[in-house]
């Protein structure tokens, strides 16, 4: 996953792919397969961040422990010089007359030509972003990307194995605009087609949010079933609350239904846009979510154009809460059509 994920974001062969490519033909059991050195400082950056943005602790004590931990900056200074690698491929392959062909191209076009210029502008006056910013922006991605595309196919694997007919009408989608393995290489605008699959994406992100909230800042002074919050106080949308509110939605909100959302006059077509926003909304939206949508879609897409998952003993849910929200017991039974 992390090696798709980055040969589609920003254009870089990690080289896991062509390694595992090439060792499917030779499968030796006894070998130990060895990740990417990239793939291995990901992995420890992300555990660390993980770890330290949940543990409760003020900013400012975090900033010190990460600042001091060296296995954390190790794995950061590696995946910088990676990311720095990315950076200088793209800008010498980018052409200012075409059109950005990944998410790095569009930012490494909003480069700023001269930083020490910019440096004696105003907030307003300034333009483009500095080359930290655009490594910040970068790294941001992974955290942002990595795990989450896999976790809610998780999601969907569970809720998908307990919901047969939900399944089946994939499977019928696809019959009916004759998506295959092969027409679906020929001609990817059939995705455009798969509106059904669309709506089962959007209920399990309804149902099942990765994320715990989103902050908000309080623009004016307001009492809120007795508690007073004062403007400029910053405060957590819980998601998980919000898309489960019985007062929000007019089909039962604890039950997968992706139909409430299938065709404008669905039962919840029409819901409050705060009430569900999973990629986040205005500028500060998920700069990822076409890409998440398109992963998703194209591999649940292969998913049910080969399998169908069946509910097994253990399949129980539940959650597991750190920096995202997981399933916490999966058992499914696949059965290959």
């Amino acid at each position: 996953m992390l090696d798709t994920f980055v040969l589609l974001t920003f254009d870089y062969d990690l080289g896991n792919l062509k390694y595992l490519a090439r060792e499917a033909t030779r499968f030796n059991p006894n070998e130990k397969y060895e990740p990417s050195d990239f793939s291995r400082a990901l992995s420890i950056w992300l555990d660390v961040l993980k770890r330290a943005t949940m543990n409760g602790m003020p900013y400012i004590v975090n900033y010190y422990l990460l600042k001091f931990d060296w296995k954390y900056q190790n794995a950061l200074k590696k995946l910088e010089n990676h990311v720095e690698k990315i950076i200088s491929k793209c800008q010498m392959e980018i052409n200012p007359t075409d059109k950005p062909t990944n998410l790095v191209a569009s930012l490494v076009s909003s480069l700023q030509k001269d930083e020490t210029l910019e440096r004696t502008k105003t907030e307003v006056e300034k333009t483009g972003i500095t080359k930290r910013e655009l490594l910040d922006e970068v790294l941001g991605l992974f955290f942002a990307g990595y795990d989450t595309t896999a976790t809610i196919l998780a999601w969907f694997m569970y809720y998908a194995s307990k919901n047969p007919d939900v399944q089946q009408k994939i499977k019928e989608e696809l019959k009916r605009h004759n998506i295959t393995k092969e027409t679906l290489l020929n001609d990817l605008h059939l995705l455009d087609q798969c509106k059904y699959i669309d709506c089962v994406i959007k209920e399990t992100l309804r149902i099942a949010p990765i994320g715990i909230g989103s902050l908000r800042t309080v623009t004016d002074n307001v009492t809120i079933d007795g508690v007073k919050i004062c403007k400029g106080e910053t405060v957590v949308s819980a998601f998980a609350l919000m898309q489960r509110d019985p007062r929000y939605w007019k089909l039962d909100p604890k039950l997968f239904i992706p139909e409430r959302f299938f065709g404008n006059d669905a039962p919840d077509a029409n819901h409050h846009p705060l009430v569900f926003a999973p990629f986040g909304g205005g500028h500060r939206a998920c700069a990822g979510q076409e890409l998440a949508r398109l992963e998703l879609k194209l591999i649940i897409i292969r998913f049910m154009l080969f399998v169908t998952f069946v509910d097994a003993p253990g399949n129980n849910g539940g959650y597991r809460q750190k920096a995202i929200v997981a399933p916490k017991d999966v058992a499914v039974y696949i059965k290959f059509d």
